[in-house]
Protein backbone atom coordinates (compact mmCIF):
# COMPACT_ATOMS: atom_id res chain seq x y z
CA UNK A 1 0.00 0.00 0.00
CA UNK A 2 1.30 3.37 -0.62
CA UNK A 3 2.25 6.46 2.03
CA UNK A 4 -0.63 8.55 0.85
CA UNK A 5 -3.00 5.84 0.63
CA UNK A 6 -2.07 5.27 4.33
CA UNK A 7 -2.01 8.78 5.19
CA UNK A 8 -5.99 8.93 3.58
CA UNK A 9 -6.78 5.58 6.10
CA UNK A 10 -5.20 7.19 9.35
CA UNK A 11 -7.31 10.62 8.93
CA UNK A 12 -10.60 8.45 7.97
CA UNK A 13 -9.75 6.36 11.07
CA UNK A 14 -9.15 9.63 12.91
CA UNK A 15 -12.55 10.82 12.35
CA UNK A 16 -14.32 7.65 13.06
CA UNK A 17 -12.66 7.31 16.36
CA UNK A 18 -13.40 11.27 17.48
CA UNK A 19 -17.33 9.96 16.10
CA UNK A 20 -17.19 7.37 18.53
CA UNK A 21 -16.42 9.71 21.49
CA UNK A 22 -12.93 8.83 21.74
CA UNK A 23 -10.95 11.29 23.52
CA UNK A 24 -9.03 13.20 21.02
CA UNK A 25 -5.54 13.06 22.75
CA UNK A 26 -6.39 8.98 22.74
CA UNK A 27 -7.30 8.92 18.94
CA UNK A 28 -4.52 11.30 17.72
CA UNK A 29 -1.47 8.98 19.78
CA UNK A 30 -3.25 5.78 18.47
CA UNK A 31 -3.17 6.96 15.17
CA UNK A 32 -0.05 8.84 15.04
CA UNK A 33 1.59 6.31 16.86
CA UNK A 34 0.85 2.95 14.77
CA UNK A 35 0.81 4.39 11.73
CA UNK A 36 4.57 5.69 12.58
CA UNK A 37 4.78 1.99 13.39
CA UNK A 38 3.84 0.90 10.02
CA UNK A 39 6.56 3.19 8.66
CA UNK A 40 9.53 3.12 10.92
CA UNK A 41 8.77 -0.36 13.26
CA UNK A 42 7.76 -0.33 16.62
CA UNK A 43 11.02 0.22 18.68
CA UNK A 44 11.39 4.11 16.51
CA UNK A 45 7.83 4.81 17.17
CA UNK A 46 7.95 4.37 20.49
CA UNK A 47 11.65 6.44 20.78
CA UNK A 48 9.88 8.74 18.86
CA UNK A 49 6.90 9.19 21.49
CA UNK A 50 10.02 9.18 24.23
CA UNK A 51 11.12 12.39 22.75
CA UNK A 52 7.92 14.08 21.99
CA UNK A 53 6.56 13.60 25.17
CA UNK A 54 10.26 15.14 26.93
CA UNK A 55 10.64 17.96 24.10
CA UNK A 56 7.03 19.43 25.04
CA UNK A 57 7.74 18.52 29.27
CA UNK A 58 11.08 20.85 29.13
CA UNK A 59 9.67 23.34 26.06
CA UNK A 60 10.29 26.67 28.27
CA UNK A 61 8.02 28.69 26.47
CA UNK A 62 4.91 26.16 27.48
CA UNK A 63 5.83 27.86 31.03
CA UNK A 64 2.62 30.24 29.47
CA UNK A 65 0.14 27.91 29.33
CA UNK A 66 0.06 27.23 33.08
CA UNK A 67 0.67 30.90 33.93
CA UNK A 68 -2.40 32.18 31.63
CA UNK A 69 -4.68 29.44 33.20
CA UNK A 70 -3.77 30.70 36.80
CA UNK A 71 -4.15 33.93 36.23
CA UNK A 72 -7.61 33.16 34.97
CA UNK A 73 -8.51 31.69 38.22
CA UNK A 74 -6.69 34.24 40.45
CA UNK A 75 -8.88 37.04 38.71
CA UNK A 76 -12.38 35.39 39.04
CA UNK A 77 -11.37 34.84 42.57
CA UNK A 78 -10.52 38.33 43.18
CA UNK A 79 -13.62 39.45 42.09
CA UNK A 80 -12.21 41.16 38.89
CA UNK A 81 -14.70 40.49 36.69
CA UNK A 82 -17.76 41.66 39.08
CA UNK A 83 -15.78 44.94 39.61
CA UNK A 84 -14.97 45.46 35.72
CA UNK A 85 -19.04 45.27 35.11
CA UNK A 86 -19.68 47.36 38.08
CA UNK A 87 -18.22 50.24 37.27
CA UNK A 88 -18.95 49.91 33.04
CA UNK A 89 -22.47 50.00 34.29
CA UNK A 90 -21.97 53.18 36.34
CA UNK A 91 -20.47 54.61 32.97
CA UNK A 92 -23.01 53.37 30.47
CA UNK A 93 -25.77 51.40 31.72
CA UNK A 94 -28.17 54.27 32.15
CA UNK A 95 -28.70 54.18 28.27
CA UNK A 96 -30.74 52.14 26.39
CA UNK A 97 -28.38 48.20 25.78
CA UNK A 98 -25.70 49.66 28.16
CA UNK A 99 -25.94 46.38 30.29
CA UNK A 100 -25.25 44.38 27.42
CA UNK A 101 -22.59 47.19 26.27
CA UNK A 102 -21.12 46.81 29.61
CA UNK A 103 -21.14 42.75 29.54
CA UNK A 104 -19.41 43.00 25.94
CA UNK A 105 -16.77 45.73 27.57
CA UNK A 106 -16.33 43.98 31.07
CA UNK A 107 -15.52 40.52 28.95
CA UNK A 108 -12.71 42.24 27.18
CA UNK A 109 -11.28 43.75 30.45
CA UNK A 110 -11.61 40.23 32.03
CA UNK A 111 -10.51 38.69 28.60
CA UNK A 112 -6.76 39.78 28.69
CA UNK A 113 -6.85 38.29 32.25
CA UNK A 114 -7.66 34.75 31.27
CA UNK A 115 -6.87 33.96 27.90
CA UNK A 116 -10.12 31.94 27.90
CA UNK A 117 -13.28 31.97 26.01
CA UNK A 118 -15.13 29.45 28.02
CA UNK A 119 -14.07 30.63 31.63
CA UNK A 120 -15.14 34.36 30.51
CA UNK A 121 -18.85 33.00 29.25
CA UNK A 122 -19.08 31.26 32.43
CA UNK A 123 -18.02 34.05 35.06
CA UNK A 124 -20.09 36.52 33.29
CA UNK A 125 -22.90 33.75 32.92
CA UNK A 126 -23.02 34.28 36.81
CA UNK A 127 -22.01 37.94 37.25
CA UNK A 128 -23.97 39.94 34.76
CA UNK A 129 -27.01 37.74 33.36
CA UNK A 130 -28.83 38.05 36.44
CA UNK A 131 -28.43 41.90 36.41
CA UNK A 132 -29.28 42.04 32.79
CA UNK A 133 -32.69 39.79 33.44
CA UNK A 134 -33.48 41.53 36.43
CA UNK A 135 -33.64 45.03 34.49
CA UNK A 136 -36.10 43.84 31.69
CA UNK A 137 -33.76 41.80 28.88
CA UNK A 138 -34.35 38.48 27.87
CA UNK A 139 -32.96 35.78 29.40
CA UNK A 140 -32.53 34.32 25.61
CA UNK A 141 -30.53 37.26 24.63
CA UNK A 142 -28.78 37.81 27.85
CA UNK A 143 -27.20 33.86 27.79
CA UNK A 144 -26.31 34.38 24.46
CA UNK A 145 -24.77 37.55 24.45
CA UNK A 146 -21.99 36.22 27.52
CA UNK A 147 -21.76 32.80 24.85
CA UNK A 148 -20.18 34.82 22.39
CA UNK A 149 -18.75 38.02 24.30
CA UNK A 150 -16.17 35.24 25.78
CA UNK A 151 -14.66 35.23 22.42
CA UNK A 152 -12.85 38.18 22.83
CA UNK A 153 -10.95 36.78 25.76
CA UNK A 154 -9.00 34.02 23.36
CA UNK A 155 -8.07 36.66 20.72
CA UNK A 156 -7.19 39.38 23.10
CA UNK A 157 -3.52 38.56 24.83
CA UNK A 158 -2.82 36.40 26.56
CA UNK A 159 -4.42 33.36 24.73
CA UNK A 160 -3.93 30.32 24.68
CA UNK A 161 -4.93 29.19 21.59
CA UNK A 162 -2.05 31.62 20.20
CA UNK A 163 0.47 30.20 22.34
CA UNK A 164 -0.69 26.53 21.18
CA UNK A 165 -0.95 27.56 17.74
CA UNK A 166 2.65 28.53 18.51
CA UNK A 167 3.87 25.38 20.09
CA UNK A 168 2.90 23.84 16.96
CA UNK A 169 4.33 26.08 14.26
CA UNK A 170 7.62 27.27 15.19
CA UNK A 171 6.03 30.45 14.81
CA UNK A 172 6.88 33.93 16.95
CA UNK A 173 4.59 33.26 20.30
CA UNK A 174 5.06 36.84 20.88
CA UNK A 175 3.81 38.04 16.90
CA UNK A 176 0.84 35.33 17.57
CA UNK A 177 -0.47 36.89 20.68
CA UNK A 178 0.13 40.73 19.44
CA UNK A 179 -1.58 39.17 16.31
CA UNK A 180 -4.89 38.87 18.27
CA UNK A 181 -5.31 41.97 19.13
CA UNK A 182 -6.41 43.98 16.25
CA UNK A 183 -9.15 40.72 15.75
CA UNK A 184 -10.16 40.96 19.92
CA UNK A 185 -10.90 44.82 19.23
CA UNK A 186 -12.86 44.14 16.01
CA UNK A 187 -14.70 41.70 17.73
CA UNK A 188 -15.66 43.39 20.96
CA UNK A 189 -16.87 46.69 18.72
CA UNK A 190 -18.72 44.55 15.50
CA UNK A 191 -20.90 42.53 18.68
CA UNK A 192 -21.57 46.13 20.50
CA UNK A 193 -22.93 47.11 17.16
CA UNK A 194 -25.20 43.70 16.48
CA UNK A 195 -26.31 43.93 20.06
CA UNK A 196 -27.52 47.77 19.97
CA UNK A 197 -28.81 46.76 16.42
CA UNK A 198 -30.73 43.65 17.99
CA UNK A 199 -32.79 45.95 20.59
CA UNK A 200 -33.61 48.53 17.69
CA UNK A 201 -34.87 45.99 15.54
CA UNK A 202 -36.39 44.21 18.41
CA UNK A 203 -37.03 46.27 21.88
CA UNK A 204 -38.92 43.58 23.13
CA UNK A 205 -35.74 41.48 24.16
CA UNK A 206 -34.92 44.31 26.64
CA UNK A 207 -36.07 46.94 28.51
CA UNK A 208 -38.41 50.10 27.08
CA UNK A 209 -35.94 52.45 29.65
CA UNK A 210 -32.81 52.99 30.78
CA UNK A 211 -31.80 51.68 34.10
CA UNK A 212 -31.96 54.55 36.69
CA UNK A 213 -29.37 57.47 36.80
CA UNK A 214 -26.16 57.15 37.88
CA UNK A 215 -24.49 60.45 39.25
CA UNK A 216 -21.52 61.80 38.21
CA UNK A 217 -19.65 61.05 41.93
CA UNK A 218 -20.56 57.45 41.75
CA UNK A 219 -19.39 56.94 38.39
CA UNK A 220 -15.95 58.19 39.54
CA UNK A 221 -15.75 56.17 42.65
CA UNK A 222 -16.56 53.20 40.52
CA UNK A 223 -13.53 53.99 37.97
CA UNK A 224 -10.71 52.62 40.59
CA UNK A 225 -12.54 48.70 40.52
CA UNK A 226 -11.14 48.41 37.02
CA UNK A 227 -7.40 49.39 38.02
CA UNK A 228 -6.40 45.62 38.57
CA UNK A 229 -7.20 44.40 34.55
CA UNK A 230 -5.57 47.70 33.66
CA UNK A 231 -2.66 47.52 35.86
CA UNK A 232 -2.15 43.84 35.34
CA UNK A 233 -2.64 44.45 31.04
CA UNK A 234 -0.28 47.50 31.22
CA UNK A 235 2.66 45.85 32.76
CA UNK A 236 2.22 42.78 30.94
CA UNK A 237 2.01 43.39 27.35
CA UNK A 238 4.04 47.13 27.95
CA UNK A 239 6.86 45.02 28.95
CA UNK A 240 7.06 42.87 26.38
CA UNK A 241 6.96 45.67 23.92
CA UNK A 242 9.38 47.58 25.57
CA UNK A 243 11.65 44.57 25.85
CA UNK A 244 11.83 44.65 29.54
CA UNK A 245 10.88 40.98 29.58
CA UNK A 246 9.70 38.22 27.50
CA UNK A 247 6.45 37.09 26.59
CA UNK A 248 7.25 33.87 29.23
CA UNK A 249 8.34 36.06 32.03
CA UNK A 250 5.39 38.62 31.49
CA UNK A 251 3.32 35.41 32.25
CA UNK A 252 5.14 34.83 35.29
CA UNK A 253 4.78 38.31 36.51
CA UNK A 254 1.37 39.17 35.30
CA UNK A 255 0.30 35.44 37.95
CA UNK A 256 2.58 37.05 40.20
CA UNK A 257 1.26 40.54 40.38
CA UNK A 258 -2.58 38.56 40.30
CA UNK A 259 -1.30 36.79 43.57
CA UNK A 260 -0.10 39.34 45.27
CA UNK A 261 -3.26 41.94 44.48
CA UNK A 262 -5.65 38.78 45.57
CA UNK A 263 -3.36 38.61 49.14
CA UNK A 264 -4.13 42.16 49.46
CA UNK A 265 -7.45 42.43 48.98
CA UNK A 266 -8.14 39.30 50.65
CA UNK A 267 -5.46 38.64 53.20
CA UNK A 268 -3.50 36.00 54.38
CA UNK A 269 -5.61 33.07 55.85
CA UNK A 270 -6.42 29.67 56.02
CA UNK A 271 -9.06 30.01 53.30
CA UNK A 272 -7.05 32.36 50.92
CA UNK A 273 -4.70 29.65 50.95
CA UNK A 274 -6.67 27.23 50.00
CA UNK A 275 -8.42 29.01 47.59
CA UNK A 276 -4.35 29.45 45.61
CA UNK A 277 -4.04 25.65 46.15
CA UNK A 278 -7.06 24.64 44.54
CA UNK A 279 -6.86 27.62 41.69
CA UNK A 280 -3.04 26.07 41.00
CA UNK A 281 -4.20 22.11 41.12
CA UNK A 282 -6.93 23.29 38.59
CA UNK A 283 -4.39 24.98 36.63
CA UNK A 284 -2.14 21.74 36.55
CA UNK A 285 -4.90 19.63 35.66
CA UNK A 286 -5.91 21.32 32.44
CA UNK A 287 -2.19 21.78 31.49
CA UNK A 288 -1.84 18.20 31.69
CA UNK A 289 -4.92 17.49 29.50
CA UNK A 290 -3.40 20.75 26.69
CA UNK A 291 0.33 18.99 27.42
CA UNK A 292 -1.00 15.44 26.41
CA UNK A 293 -2.99 16.73 23.16
CA UNK A 294 0.19 18.57 22.19
CA UNK A 295 1.86 15.58 22.37
CA UNK A 296 0.12 13.31 20.93
CA UNK A 297 -0.87 15.99 18.00
CA UNK A 298 3.19 15.91 16.85
CA UNK A 299 2.90 12.30 16.86
CA UNK A 300 0.06 12.65 14.49
CA UNK A 301 2.04 15.21 12.49
CA UNK A 302 4.83 13.23 12.23
CA UNK A 303 2.95 10.18 10.93
CA UNK A 304 1.52 12.44 8.58
CA UNK A 305 5.04 13.75 7.04
CA UNK A 306 5.96 10.42 6.29
CA UNK A 307 2.95 9.61 4.69
CA UNK A 308 3.44 12.13 2.59
CA UNK A 309 -0.38 13.07 2.54
CA UNK A 310 0.93 17.37 3.15
CA UNK A 311 2.61 17.29 0.15
CA UNK A 312 0.40 15.56 -1.72
CA UNK A 313 -2.67 18.11 -0.74
CA UNK A 314 -0.27 20.95 -1.61
CA UNK A 315 0.84 19.69 -4.80
CA UNK A 316 -3.45 18.97 -5.22
CA UNK A 317 -4.03 22.90 -4.09
CA UNK A 318 -1.74 23.78 -6.85
CA UNK A 319 -2.92 22.02 -9.50
CA UNK A 320 -6.62 23.14 -9.03
CA UNK A 321 -5.07 26.16 -8.65
CA UNK A 322 -6.87 27.71 -5.62
CA UNK A 323 -6.53 31.29 -4.68
CA UNK A 324 -5.21 32.41 -1.20
CA UNK A 325 -9.13 33.56 -0.70
CA UNK A 326 -10.24 30.24 -2.08
CA UNK A 327 -7.81 28.09 0.55
CA UNK A 328 -8.52 30.39 3.39
CA UNK A 329 -12.43 29.78 2.67
CA UNK A 330 -11.90 26.18 2.52
CA UNK A 331 -9.92 26.27 5.78
CA UNK A 332 -12.71 28.22 7.72
CA UNK A 333 -15.26 25.77 6.42
CA UNK A 334 -13.10 22.71 7.56
CA UNK A 335 -12.37 24.44 10.86
CA UNK A 336 -16.14 25.57 11.79
CA UNK A 337 -17.29 22.17 10.92
CA UNK A 338 -14.81 20.56 13.28
CA UNK A 339 -16.33 23.36 15.73
CA UNK A 340 -19.58 21.82 16.08
CA UNK A 341 -17.72 18.61 17.06
CA UNK A 342 -14.65 19.21 19.55
CA UNK A 343 -13.19 22.18 21.29
CA UNK A 344 -10.82 24.48 20.38
CA UNK A 345 -7.52 23.27 21.07
CA UNK A 346 -8.14 19.75 19.25
CA UNK A 347 -9.16 21.43 16.45
CA UNK A 348 -5.59 22.64 16.21
CA UNK A 349 -4.26 19.69 17.11
CA UNK A 350 -5.48 18.29 14.52
CA UNK A 351 -5.66 20.74 11.16
CA UNK A 352 -2.79 23.00 11.55
CA UNK A 353 -0.27 20.19 10.81
CA UNK A 354 -1.79 19.97 7.70
CA UNK A 355 -3.13 22.92 6.69
CA UNK A 356 -0.18 25.18 7.91
CA UNK A 357 2.85 23.60 5.46
CA UNK A 358 0.04 24.59 2.65
CA UNK A 359 -0.31 27.94 4.06
CA UNK A 360 3.27 28.55 4.24
CA UNK A 361 3.89 26.91 0.13
CA UNK A 362 0.97 29.83 -0.82
CA UNK A 363 2.71 32.42 1.13
CA UNK A 364 -0.23 33.37 3.14
CA UNK A 365 0.53 35.92 6.29
CA UNK A 366 1.14 33.33 9.06
CA UNK A 367 -0.09 35.86 11.75
CA UNK A 368 -3.07 36.52 9.05
CA UNK A 369 -3.80 32.44 8.82
CA UNK A 370 -3.74 32.08 12.65
CA UNK A 371 -6.01 34.61 13.62
CA UNK A 372 -8.68 33.47 11.16
CA UNK A 373 -8.23 29.73 12.16
CA UNK A 374 -8.58 30.82 15.89
CA UNK A 375 -10.91 33.15 15.24
CA UNK A 376 -13.18 30.31 13.22
CA UNK A 377 -12.80 27.78 16.42
CA UNK A 378 -14.72 31.04 18.42
CA UNK A 379 -17.43 30.67 16.13
CA UNK A 380 -17.54 27.08 16.67
CA UNK A 381 -17.81 27.05 20.24
CA UNK A 382 -21.22 28.43 19.85
CA UNK A 383 -22.14 26.19 16.63
CA UNK A 384 -24.34 23.10 17.49
CA UNK A 385 -24.49 20.28 18.32
CA UNK A 386 -21.08 20.36 20.59
CA UNK A 387 -20.71 24.16 21.05
CA UNK A 388 -19.13 23.99 24.20
CA UNK A 389 -19.65 27.64 25.42
CA UNK A 390 -23.06 27.07 25.29
CA UNK A 391 -23.01 23.89 27.36
CA UNK A 392 -20.47 25.59 29.96
CA UNK A 393 -23.02 28.01 30.32
CA UNK A 394 -25.94 26.21 30.54
CA UNK A 395 -23.88 24.61 33.69
CA UNK A 396 -24.15 27.82 35.58
CA UNK A 397 -27.88 29.06 34.05
CA UNK A 398 -30.42 29.80 35.76
CA UNK A 399 -33.48 26.77 36.51
CA UNK A 400 -35.80 28.27 34.21
CA UNK A 401 -33.63 28.57 31.10
CA UNK A 402 -33.18 26.01 28.97
CA UNK A 403 -30.30 24.57 26.47
CA UNK A 404 -32.58 25.67 23.51
CA UNK A 405 -32.69 29.08 25.16
CA UNK A 406 -29.26 29.37 24.90
CA UNK A 407 -28.90 28.47 21.38
CA UNK A 408 -31.65 30.38 20.46
CA UNK A 409 -30.06 33.56 21.91
CA UNK A 410 -26.77 32.68 20.25
CA UNK A 411 -28.02 32.55 16.70
CA UNK A 412 -27.92 36.27 16.04
CA UNK A 413 -24.90 36.60 17.73
CA UNK A 414 -23.31 34.14 15.36
CA UNK A 415 -24.30 36.06 12.22
CA UNK A 416 -22.86 38.66 13.38
CA UNK A 417 -19.62 36.70 14.25
CA UNK A 418 -19.49 35.53 10.56
CA UNK A 419 -19.71 39.21 9.05
CA UNK A 420 -16.85 40.10 11.78
CA UNK A 421 -14.80 37.30 10.58
CA UNK A 422 -15.41 38.29 6.89
CA UNK A 423 -14.04 41.68 7.73
CA UNK A 424 -11.07 39.73 9.32
CA UNK A 425 -10.15 38.02 6.09
CA UNK A 426 -11.36 41.42 3.49
CA UNK A 427 -8.57 43.38 5.57
CA UNK A 428 -5.64 41.29 6.57
CA UNK A 429 -4.00 44.68 8.10
CA UNK A 430 -6.60 44.39 11.55
CA UNK A 431 -4.43 41.27 12.61
CA UNK A 432 -0.97 41.84 10.90
CA UNK A 433 -0.65 45.80 12.02
CA UNK A 434 0.52 45.56 15.61
CA UNK A 435 2.99 43.04 15.79
CA UNK A 436 4.75 43.66 12.59
CA UNK A 437 4.88 47.35 13.65
CA UNK A 438 5.33 46.68 17.91
CA UNK A 439 7.33 43.35 17.74
CA UNK A 440 10.79 43.88 16.92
Amino acid sequence: MDAISVGIIGVVVLIVLLMMGVYIAVALGVVGFVGTAYFLGFNPATSLLASTTFHYGTEYTFIVIPLFVAMGLFAAEEGISKDAYDALTKWIGNVRGGLGVATIGACAIFGTLTGSSVVTSVVFAKVSVPEMRRHGYSASISYGLVCTAGAIGMLIPPSLLAVVYSLLTGESMGQVLLAGIGPGLLLAAGLILAFVALLAFRPSLGPTRAIENVTWRERLIALPKLWPAFVVAIIMMGGVYFGVFTVVESAGIGTAVLLLLYFATKGVSKRSLQMVAASLREAVALTSMILLILITAQIFARFLVLTELGTALADFVAAAKLSSLEFLLAAIVLTLFLGMLIDSVSILAIIVPILYPIAQAMNIDPLWFAMVIIFTTQIGLITPPFALSVFAVKAVAEPDVTLEDIFLGTMFFWIAMCAILAVLVLIPGITTWIPYNMWQ
